[in-house]
This record gives structure tokens, sequence and C-alpha cells, in this order.
């Protein structure tokens, strides 16, 4: 089953890019910048809301002055592609409390595993506590994030559409 794609001109993906900046960004705020008003930029919003394009509003935090400023990925690969090796170890990651994303990849490995640590101690406990339980594992490639280059954001491509 395919996904419908939502067909959003150059002032829903200014809206767009402008949201992803500042979610609590008002009305009239986001109008003065867009050039439209208010009424508008709010039916705008709405009609990206109800299309599914806008799926909710978050707080963006800066998980370092929280105490887990260092990002680690790791390349996981599991000993088959059956199904129920891919379930069992889907329903195992998602359990982990340590994993803030995982993606099931294509490649040379097949899934890439993010968590959010502390520090190089922190990050051993997690391995031995949870990543060396997880079912059908067969090799485990770590890599630790020197420095973040380019945060989540719209593809500045999609802006210029």
């Amino acid at each position: 089953m395919t996904q419908e794609t939502f067909a959003a001109d150059r002032i829903d993906r200014r809206l767009l890019a402008m949201l992803l900046d500042n979610a609590r960004a008002t009305a009239f705020t986001l109008a003065e910048a867009i050039g439209r008003s208010a009424t508008a930029v709010a039916r705008r919003q709405r009609a990206l809301e109800e299309a599914g394009v806008i799926t909710g509003y978050a707080a963006r935090l800066d998980l370092a002055r929280l105490g887990c400023g260092t990002v680690v990925h790791i390349k996981v690969t599991l000993e088959s592609q059956r199904i129920d090796v891919l379930d069992a170890f889907e329903t195992a990651i998602a359990a982990s409390p340590s994993v803030v994303r995982c993606d099931l990849m294509s490649g040379s490995y097949d899934y890439l595993v993010t968590v959010r640590v502390q520090d190089l101690s922190h990050f051993a406990r997690i391995h031995r506590d949870e990543l060396s339980r997880l079912p059908g594992v067969t090799q485990m490639e770590s890599g630790f994030v020197l420095r973040e280059v380019v945060a989540s954001r719209l593809p500045l491509a999609l802006l210029d559409a």
C-alpha cells in the first residue's frame, strides 16, 4: 500500500519550514513572515494537519543539558532475514529504554540503532544490559558522533520545488 502524497505549494513549504523552526509561532507571526493573512495561514496549517502532513507538535530538548549528550549509532546484523527473526528483534528493540531510533536498512547491515548516552561507561552498561541481549544479532558495530553537522530539518530542495 502506497501513501498518498500531499501537493504542498511554495507557501505551504515555507509554512512547514517556519513551524519546524518554531512550532509555537502564532498564525499572526507566521502570516507576517509569509505575506498572507493570519486567517489564510491558519487555514493552510489546519489543512496540512488534516492531510496528515503535520502529525503533531513537540518540544525540542537539549539532551546534552539533560546529561545525554553523546549520540551512538549501532549497525546491527541479524542471523537471517526470516520474519520471525525480524519480528523478535523489532519487538525487543522497541522495548529497549535507551534506544531513541531504529531503522531497518538495505545494504550490508540490517538495522541502524541510535542511542543517547552520558559517556562511554554509560554506553558500556547499555551495551551489556540491553544491546547484547537482543535476539538474532550476530554483529554490532558502534560509532560515536563527534559533532552534529546538519540537524533534522526540512530538505532545502523541497522549499524551492
